[in-house]
């Protein structure tokens, strides 16, 4: 089996990489990315926006929700920063803690059985919220680190191109799958079967994730001198990348927390019949992969900068006009482009930090940056959320659009080449 698999993967990335072990980890984490994006199909993004929506909650009590859930997210890097470069084992780290995560539909989708109110449902949400984010810390501030020890530099922006694709191959399927349960089964078991094919696809992804080695060749030691948190971020602070990529992010977080409104508003206002969060999803995924093909034809051609500020322009001309026009079909064709512009920002902006950051420091920087973008989107999701409950929701979205345009302009200076 794994002579026939190193034949294939030689065939088939014999213009990528000459390294065995390195081609069968790009295979690995591709398969494990093309089941992450339809695990967060199925249980995040637009069916999670419209399962709450359906479900009774505010804009207010959204923001809410997503506010604890990036705090804790913020809280969890922060307090395991000083490990990030510290673990040694991190391969296996990091699937034990996606294993752990598959719990969390299965008992979102036992809550909802139960009938419970607005009030508990938004306590207990917010209370698995904590608890995902948490242990999804150890995992998120891992990756980087293991893509800097499992993939050479050479090819790292067709990589991230890849992964973009990838990530969006099953979610275009079950997404449709997914608008079809919508429509033909009430509400809330439509909802629950995609909850519970997403726990299933987060132990398939733990189970391909733990088939990547670190090559010899990348092997680099963690330079934190501390497991203390405290002392990881003072290391981090003094770091010039991370001084030059705090604002963007920031302002990033701040831009992102607002397109967790698109589909509830499109919803709220009647634009939307109440299947469509499923199309949104294979629209959005679809987009990603067309990002994933554009970002393999520029990201090592342009470099960051000019794929960054490509994306975010692209990005803002979505936000801006998605609702502008009150059509179902129109709304999803400016969703498309939003997403398609936030894909290759996403991948972008990730693919410059492996560059530009030491990797021995890659650990402690990928949570100290996921950090401050995370507890950004948290203020931005309380704020941004009582802004929808009160001023109209074209004016919100045209000052994101303009919010875009300047971070990607911030993006592309931090990273244009520095002799």
């Amino acid at each position: 089996m794994s002579r026939a698999l190193d034949s294939c993967l030689a065939r088939l990335m014999r213009n990528l990489t000459d390294d065995a072990q390195e081609r069968r980890n790009v295979f690995w984490r591709t398969l494990a990315m093309v089941l992450t994006g339809a695990a967060m199909a199925l249980y995040g993004g637009e069916l999670w926006a419209g399962f709450v929506t359906e479900a009774g909650f505010s804009m207010t009590q959204i923001g809410i929700l997503g506010s604890v859930s990036q705090f804790a997210g913020a809280f969890g890097l922060l307090a395991f920063m000083g490990l990030a470069d510290r673990i040694q084992n991190r391969i296996r780290a990091y699937t034990l803690c996606i294993l752990v995560t598959a719990v969390f539909p299965v008992i979102v989708s036992a809550l909802v059985g139960m009938k419970v109110g607005v009030p508990v449902l938004l306590v207990s949400f917010a209370g698995l919220a904590i608890l995902n984010q948490l242990i999804s810390a150890i995992p998120i501030m891992l990756d980087y680190p293991v893509i800097v020890r499992t993939i050479s530099p050479a090819i790292r922006g067709r990589l991230f191109a890849i992964l973009t694709v990838a990530c969006g191959v099953l979610p275009i399927l079950t997404g449709v799958l997914s608008a079809v349960l919508l429509k033909n089964l009430a509400f809330p078991t439509g909802y629950v079967c995609c909850f519970l094919a997403a726990a299933v696809m987060v132990v398939l992804r733990a189970a391909t994730f733990s088939a990547q080695k670190e090559l010899p060749s990348l092997a680099v030691p963690g330079a934190s001198r501390s497991a203390l948190p405290f002392a990881a971020i003072v290391d981090v602070l003094k770091m010039k990348e991370f001084q030059w990529l705090a604002g963007p992010h920031v302002l990033r977080g701040l831009t992102a927390s607002v397109i967790g409104f698109a589909v509830p508003q499109g919803l709220k206002l009647g634009i939307l019949p109440p299947e469509y969060p499923g199309y949104a999803t294979s629209v959005n995924w679809a987009a990603g992969i067309l990002a994933g093909i554009v970002l393999g034809f520029i990201a090592d051609r342009w470099g960051a900068g000019p794929s960054t500020l490509f994306g975010d322009l692209l990005y803002a001309l979505g936000m801006a006009l998605a609702i502008f026009f009150r059509n179902p079909l129109i709304f999803l064709l400016f969703y498309f482009v939003l997403q398609l512009g936030q894909n290759v920002e996403a991948s972008a902006v990730p693919f410059g930090c492996t560059i530009i950051v030491p990797p021995e420091l890659m650990g402690a920087f990928s949570s100290a940056r996921l950090m401050v973008l995370i507890g950004s989107g948290a203020v931005g999701s309380l704020l941004f959320g009582y802004l929808f409950d009160h001023y109209s929701p074209l004016a919100i979205f045209g000052i994101g659009a303009g919010l875009k345009l300047l971070n990607g302009l911030w993006f592309w200076y931090v990273f244009r080449p520095r002799r």
